[in-house]
């Protein structure tokens, strides 16, 4: 079988590797789609964990059909259409699986197929190595597994949003207008808030920015004063109860600083790696509280699903791209530029 495989900085390889075979308590799927994540885009570059293990498979945003089960695997059957997320309750039950917040597993970064230690899913058989600690959660019949996929970006936005004080009729500010801000603000309509008024900086993604549910738009970069502008849009002169950080990165936490009215709170749903300066001094005397979020539950991938399934939420123009494992590297992950793209998928078969 294809499978692209991570030597180092720069080197993914497209290689022949032999097809597995599940043991006791694994399965093989066979993958229908895999998720370009921006954590991928990084590794090529060279900034991954001192914990990764090269040479390893890529891919920890996966779909696929069950095509073989090894001895002991009740719960699946072949045939049977999955997500293969990050890892269940770890083995070793840590303080935060016994209180079922698996998303934040002190051994579940490592364990991550395709980003720790075991190979993911860029490849045309994936092995789930261990059914038991997995996050592996069944595709109702009728979905489009295109959009199952997406459970990954949509479901960080989902766990920021129920992480936060947010209630029905507040107003809100979500910065940043990738999938995973688009994701927050779709939730966010269907949740109920008042005024959505998203942060970005593309004129061109407007319409589809008000089409996932913003009444209005702010391009952050051209607008001189983004505080000022969420007041006159609101008649207020506080900013809004709830801010959304979606964009993870340095200059769009500080606007969502400027934006959260006294009292209010900032969600950090976005991913900042690098630091920066900020002066408590200039905000604590307003007392925001900051809720940090990261990844999601098996509880909001099967809401997720449900509400697909359901027509509660639908992400039209999210999948900007689909392509094969060959051309995965010239014409996403090591292009100069990604721009005009939301969500990359592969498909292994093409």
């Amino acid at each position: 079988m294809k499978a692209l495989a991570l030597y180092g900085p720069g080197d993914l390889r497209l290689e022949e590797r032999p097809v597995p075979h599940p043991g006791p308590n694994q399965l093989v799927v066979k993958i229908d789609y895999v998720g370009i994540c921006g954590t991928d885009v990084e590794f090529y570059a060279g900034h991954y964990p001192p914990f990764i293990q090269l040479p390893m498979v890529l891919g920890h945003e996966n779909s696929g059909t069950v095509v073989e089960v090894g001895e002991g695997v009740t719960d699946f059957k072949v045939g049977d259409r999955i997500l293969c997320g990050p890892p269940s309750a770890c083995e070793d039950g840590c303080p935060l699986c016994k209180e079922n917040r698996t998303n934040i597993c002190i051994n579940g970064f490592p364990s991550t197929a395709g980003i720790g230690g075991p190979d993911g899913g860029y490849c045309e058989y994936f092995l789930i190595r261990d059914v038991k600690h997995t996050m592996l959660i069944p595709v109702p019949e009728g979905l489009d597994m295109k959009d199952a996929v997406l459970f990954d970006v949509v479901c960080v936005a989902l766990h920021g949003i129920r992480m936060s004080k947010f209630k029905v009729g507040d107003d809100v500010v979500v910065s940043g207008t990738g999938s995973i801000g688009l994701s927050a603000i779709q939730f966010l309509r269907a949740a109920g808030a008042r005024r959505i008024i998203a942060l970005g900086t593309s004129d061109e993604k407007e319409p589809l920015i008000r089409e996932y549910g913003a009444d209005y738009f702010i391009n952050s970069k051209t607008c001189p004063d983004v505080a000022a502008k969420v007041c006159e849009i609101l008649g207020s002169p506080v900013g809004t109860p709830i801010v959304y950080e979606c964009a993870g990165n340095p200059a769009s936490f500080n606007t969502c600083v400027s934006c959260v009215k006294p009292g209010g709170q900032v969600v950090v749903i976005g991913t900042i790696n690098e630091p920066f300066p900020i002066t408590p001094g200039q905000f604590s005397i307003h007392e925001p509280e900051f809720q940090f979020t990261f990844v999601y539950t098996r509880e909001e991938v099967e809401m997720y699903l449900d509400m697909l399934a359901r027509g509660k939420v639908k992400f039209p123009g999210m999948v900007t791209g689909v392509v094969s494992l060959e051309e995965a590297v010239p014409k996403y992950i090591g292009a100069k530029s990604r721009r005009g793209h939301l969500k990359v998928l592969i498909d292994p078969s093409l």
